[in-house]
This record gives structure tokens, C-alpha cells and sequence, in this order.
């Protein structure tokens, strides 16, 4: 009778175990992903491609991220994550796979129409915005 009840403790013991693991794995990837990344390399079908240079992701703390990548309007959107999956709430929701992640780099995997595509990123400084209303000062002195 005591093995059975042994087997049983060490079930459950460990499907809270799993269970943590699994939301702390969700709020690593949140927190690590947040920040201004830039794309330094993308594949295609396993085959390197040009077509996605210069594009970045910015995530921020408050659940919303905004993309250059053309799958949209270049606007802020709402994402959430759910283990090492980052979903992008666009009308037409968009699913990335952090395959790697660390400090200062990340491969985000995905699919869009029947293509696989995978993005390697480099954490950057965000651009500084640029003031369009304010003009450089005239030089008076010629």
C-alpha cells in the first residue's frame, strides 16, 4: 500500500513542478525579449534571404511591440507570450517561436503563407526619434 501512495506524491509533486515551470518560462521569455532588436540575418526556407533587411522589433513592458516587417502597418500592437511563444494580436495573429534567446541575441521562427522564416536579432539601442519640426539654424554670417 505505501508504494502506491509514494508513486502518487511523486506524481503530483511533479505536475506542480511542471506547472511552475511552465509560467516561468513564459515571464523569462517576457522579460528577456523586451527591448529594440535588429535583424542580422533571415532564411527563407532554410535558404538566406535578403528580402527582410532592416527589419526590427521593438517589445516593450506593457505588452505592446511594433515591426517593419511586412506583414502589416508599422503601428504598435498588442502581444502576449505563452512559453517561448511570442503572439503578435494583429487582426491576423501572428505566431514567432523564440528558438534562441539570450542576453543580446534572438532567433524568432514563424510561418506566413506556407513559408518557414527564421529571423537571427541583435538587442540594439532603440533609434532616437526624429524631430521633424525643428529645422537646423540658418547661417547668417556669409
Amino acid at each position: 500500500m505505501l508504494l502506491p501512495r509514494v508513486f502518487l506524491a511523486a506524481l503530483c509533486s511533479s505536475a506542480c513542478l511542471a506547472l511552475y515551470s511552465c509560467e516561468d518560462t513564459s515571464e523569462k521569455t517576457q522579460s528577456s525579449i523586451i527591448g529594440h532588436w535588429e535583424l542580422v540575418k533571415a532564411l527563407r526556407n532554410d535558404h538566406e534571404t535578403g528580402t527582410l533587411q532592416g527589419v526590427y522589433f521593438d517589445f516593450g513592458a506593457d505588452g505592446q511591440m511594433q515591426t517593419n516587417l511586412p506583414v502589416g502597418p508599422e503601428a504598435p500592437v498588442s502581444y502576449e507570450v505563452d512559453k517561448k511563444t511570442i503572439i503578435q494580436k494583429s487582426p491576423q495573429p501572428i505566431r514567432y517561436e523564440a528558438a534562441v534567446l539570450e542576453d543580446s541575441t534572438m532567433v524568432l521562427k514563424m510561418e506566413m503563407r506556407g513559408m518557414t522564416f527564421e529571423m537571427h536579432l541583435r538587442k540594439a539601442e532603440a533609434p532616437k526619434p526624429v524631430d521633424t519640426l525643428s529645422t537646423p539654424p540658418i547661417d547668417t554670417a556669409r
